[in-house]
């Protein structure tokens, strides 16, 4: 819960910030989960296929 928590301060934080900033702050955070979407989450779920087929192979010897 305390995650939770940290992780709204911390949005809130950097929307304040980039409106100080003079930057549209939803347009900054909406292009970076569209960026993390497109790039980082595919190579989470290649390392967790890959863990996956690791565990399979382990478990039935081949």
């Amino acid at each position: 819960m305390k995650y939770l928590l940290y992780g709204t301060v911390g949005l809130v934080v950097i929307i304040i910030v980039l409106n100080l900033l003079m930057y549209d702050a939803f347009y900054v955070i909406t292009n970076t989960i569209e960026w993390l979407i497109q790039y980082v989450l595919p190579w989470i779920a290649l390392y967790w296929f890959v863990q996956f087929v690791n565990h399979y192979k382990n478990r039935t010897g081949k």
